[in-house]
């Protein structure tokens, strides 16, 4: 073989193997998804090439370590609460809710909702314990302003209709509106997600991060229109 050969086929191999160091090796955050089937629910697990912007099957996330996060998650979250409802006795807590429904932390604060009061969503300060009133978004499910009026005080149904992580974005973000609004499509309010400072929502099947440095939006992935996103995870 000669030596031009040689060094054409290393040339060739070395090129291989650098393009699947790029496309498997580097990897930005998780995606857990879910389909709904008659009787079961199946999920799927992807990591994101941060590159080349592809969506790969996980290298590392599978239902266990799902399961595992998204357990932590609540019981941090559990704890953060609790010296919500220590402090203020107005704070709207039930049974029939999950954390995630009732409370959000996010940087330095905890925000809830007050029983008596649908117009607004509350925070308190970690650090000082200090409480205060944030306006409601008006982003929300109610299907009608006819819905969103019969309510005089928070309860279950208020919390799905309100989505707590949403709104506590808004307020601690003010150009998240402006992001999600120069965005084609209609922004749900349920499909936001934080992990690690990093904020995330899905609109139109697609995951995009909203980046508070500079007040910019940028798309991660896309997911199947059979698929409901559960988690997004910086890794």
């Amino acid at each position: 073989m000669s030596k031009k050969i040689i060094i054409l086929l290393s040339v060739i191999i070395a090129l291989i193997i650098g393009g699947a160091v790029l496309v498997f090796v580097p990897r930005d955050v998780s995606i857990v998804t879910s389909s709904s089937g008659l009787l079961t629910t199946s999920y799927g697990f992807y990591d994101v090439n941060p590159i080349l912007r592809i969506k790969l099957l996980s290298a590392s996330m599978n239902e266990d370590k799902y399961e595992k996060i998204r357990s932590e998650r609540q019981a941090a979250l559990e704890d953060a609460f609790a010296a919500v409802l220590a402090a203020d006795g107005e704070a709207f807590t039930s049974e029939y809710s999950n954390i995630e429904s009732l409370a959000c932390e996010l940087g330095d604060y905890v925000y809830y909702y007050h029983t008596s009061d649908t117009a607004h969503v509350y925070k308190m300060d970690k650090t000082t314990g200090k409480i205060s009133a944030c306006e409601m978004s008006g982003y929300n499910s109610f299907s009608n302003e006819d819905l969103r009026n019969r309510y005089e005080e928070v309860d279950h149904n208020y919390t799905v209709f309100v989505d707590i992580t949403t709104e506590a974005l808004f307020d601690s973000y003010p150009e998240f509106r402006t992001c999600i609004e120069k965005l084609d499509g209609s922004f749900y309010c349920g499909y936001t997600y934080v992990d690690n400072g990093r904020v995330f929502f899905d609109m139109k099947n697609t995951i995009y991060e909203f980046l508070p440095s500079d007040g910019t939006v940028r798309k991660v992935a896309s997911v199947g229109p059979g698929e409901t996103v559960e988690m997004v995870v910086d890794i």
